[in-house]
């Protein structure tokens, strides 16, 4: 099957033309992340078309060029086929190009879209059987576009329901319930009965009687019939939060903490397989070579003045250095083909865990190599500085195929969801506010293994400053240290292009990234810009806006591919709110003065 997608297809018929593309759920996109594009393809022939399509990024810095492919696409006479692309789009703004045909003869330039959004989505899902009623001052979104896997749907926030969704079998029910419980906000809206909805396994869930319940780490909030959006509490709000970025054609968004967290990730992973190599000793081989080519060789020369035994000592010399670099230049070292990875987890309440991996397979034979996705809805992308060839496959079967050179590394993202066997849940036990923050208590799930860290990282407008390191108690992990800046908490070196870092900071930096990466907080410096803001000692603070429980531990075994010898480590996320408050303490009295 692989041979047949890198060759190219031979047995294509029929001619497609190109409809329509759709991007995102609100017809734009967010950088630094992965973004649905659904395009339309037209078969206006009496002859079916079956072969692969594909979407090439094309121009543009800071992402990959890596061709994604849908493998085997089948269109009859006359019918109009959607295929669903899920591209990261990192800090560039490239135009796309999708193609079809023998070897991609056919395609179509597709621009990058007008609009760019920083807060995601939010859209009333829409069905065209008039099974729903657009309200007003609230954008629309086809649920026929809704994607197979809930990967890719980090882009949307919230979402109107005043209707039970008629997706054909559980595949895009089961990709909506993965969404709602990493951090999705639901509104349900009663049906045109006044009744409220019923919905079928598996968003079974959703059939829960109270006006505000969670499902994982998200929100559904009941409504009566409703016409226009400003009828719901707080929804406006979310609207304006979400409207384009007006400064997307400027700098202004260029940098963002989790996407400039993501890249130190990659290079740190890059540098940790970097060879150690003895260069004063390879300075000095090459400096008594070129003495021995010349003068040595040409002084034997001119004093024996036989051609043959010059000859003989040039080729000697050659094969002789040529073992002495091999063995001292080359990436042995007792190394052998691995895999690392680097992973975020969102436990999503039925045990079930959306994972976001940063991978690095690294391999000492050069060649092909089938990176396969590792849970359900998998999309990928490719580290910008591989220097291998490569090619995407598109979900289901999700896969890197790529040509690695020897004693070198392929890295990767990944975002997929994965069943487990293991209780991953994170649950606020105790949470105490005054109205700021005084005491938590948390619960973690059989499945976390020992030696887990365990931290709070309280955010104030939307912005983590400080942090807590929970220590183990009798009743689970609790606050008994006092805050800490978030820089002192998670400590980094900054790496500028090649720079060294020695294996402490290499390691520390890893946990640092992904803290940024799962908190948008900028951990390194900007354009390399030293902030020296780890000296800067957090007072408490008067409010609790609300936080995230990190949990960082050696990665489970069923977070691992079987495929290569696997290792790595893993950063769990779950959000904290007031809601989750147990104990509201009054604040103390004041204490009268003296007479």
């Amino acid at each position: 099957m692989w041979l047949v997608i890198l060759a190219g297809w031979s047995g294509l018929a029929g001619a497609v033309e190109f409809r329509e593309v759709r991007w995102g759920f609100n017809g734009g996109v967010k950088r630094h992340a992965y973004n649905l594009c659904s395009i339309d393809l037209l078969n206006p022939t009496s002859e079916a078309f079956r072969g692969p399509v594909t979407l090439t990024k094309e121009g543009g810095i800071g992402s990959s060029d890596v061709p994604l492919i849908e493998p085997d696409v089948y269109i009859g006479p006359g019918e109009t086929r959607t295929i669903q692309f899920v591209p990261y789009i990192a800090s560039d703004k490239p135009d796309w190009r999708v193609s079809w045909g023998p070897r991609g003869a056919d395609s179509f330039e597709i621009r990058y879209p007008s609009q760019e959004f920083i807060a995601p989505a939010v859209v009333q899902f829409f069905a065209e059987q008039g099974l729903s009623s657009p309200l007003k001052g609230l954008e629309v979104f086809y649920e026929r576009d809704f994607p197979i896997g809930a990967p890719g749907t980090e882009t949307l926030g919230s979402v109107v329901l005043d209707h039970v969704p008629r997706w054909a079998g559980d595949v895009r029910h089961k990709a909506f319930r993965d969404w709602l419980g990493r951090g999705g906000r639901l509104y349900l809206i009663n049906g045109r009965d006044g009744q409220r909805l019923t919905f079928p396994s598996p968003l079974e869930e959703l059939n829960v009687p109270a006006d505000r319940f969670m499902v994982g780490q998200g929100v559904v909030m009941r409504h009566g019939i409703v016409q226009d959006a400003g009828e719901i509490p707080g929804l406006i709000t979310e609207v304006a939060q979400a409207s384009p970025d007006p400064n997307n054609y400027g700098n202004q968004n260029s940098y963002d903490p989790a996407g400039n967290g993501s890249t130190q990730l990659f290079l740190t992973m890059r540098n940790m397989v970097r060879p150690d190599h003895n260069w004063p000793l390879i300075f000095f081989l090459a400096f008594i070579y070129l003495l021995i080519l010349f003068p040595g060789i040409w002084l034997v020369s001119r004093k024996r003045g036989d051609f043959r035994m010059t000859y003989a000592m040039i080729l000697g010399t050659v094969v002789l250095f040529s073992w002495f670099y091999a063995e001292v230049g080359k990436r042995g070292y007792e190394e052998s083909t691995g895999l690392r990875e680097m992973m975020l987890a969102y436990p999503l309440g039925n045990q079930r865990v959306a994972l976001q991996k940063h991978g690095s397979l690294f391999v000492t034979d050069g060649g092909g190599y089938v990176i396969p996705a590792h849970g359900e809805g998998a999309v990928f992308t490719v580290d910008a500085g591989f220097s291998g060839n490569a090619q995407i496959l598109n979900r289901p079967e999700a896969a890197v195929v790529a040509d690695i050179p020897p004693f070198s590394a392929c890295s990767y993202q990944e975002s997929s969801v994965v069943p487990t066997q293991s209780d991953y849940s994170i649950t606020v036990k105790k949470l105490e506010l005054n109205p700021g923050f005084r005491k938590i208590e948390v619960q973690l799930g059989a499945g976390f293994p020992a030696g887990s860290q365990v931290y709070l990282m309280p955010t104030t407008q939307g912005v983590s400053l400080m942090g807590y390191s929970l220590t183990k108690s009798d009743n689970g992990w609790v606050n008994s240290a006092p805050a800490m800046a978030i820089n002192s908490l998670f400590p980094t070196q900054y790496s500028y292009g090649y720079g060294r870092i020695d294996a402490t900071h290499q390691e520390q930096n890893l946990i640092a990234y992904l803290v940024q990466i799962a908190t948008s907080t900028a951990l390194t410096p900007q354009y390399g810009q030293i902030d020296d803001s780890s000296s800067v000692v957090p007072t408490p603070t008067t409010s609790f806006e609300g936080g995230r429980i990190l949990v960082y531990c050696d990665a489970p075994a069923e977070f691992l591919p079987s495929e290569y010898s696997a290792s790595g480590k893993v950063l769990f996320v779950a959000k904290v709110d007031p809601s989750m408050a147990t104990t509201n303490t009054a604040p103390l009295p004041a204490i009268p003065a003296l007479p």
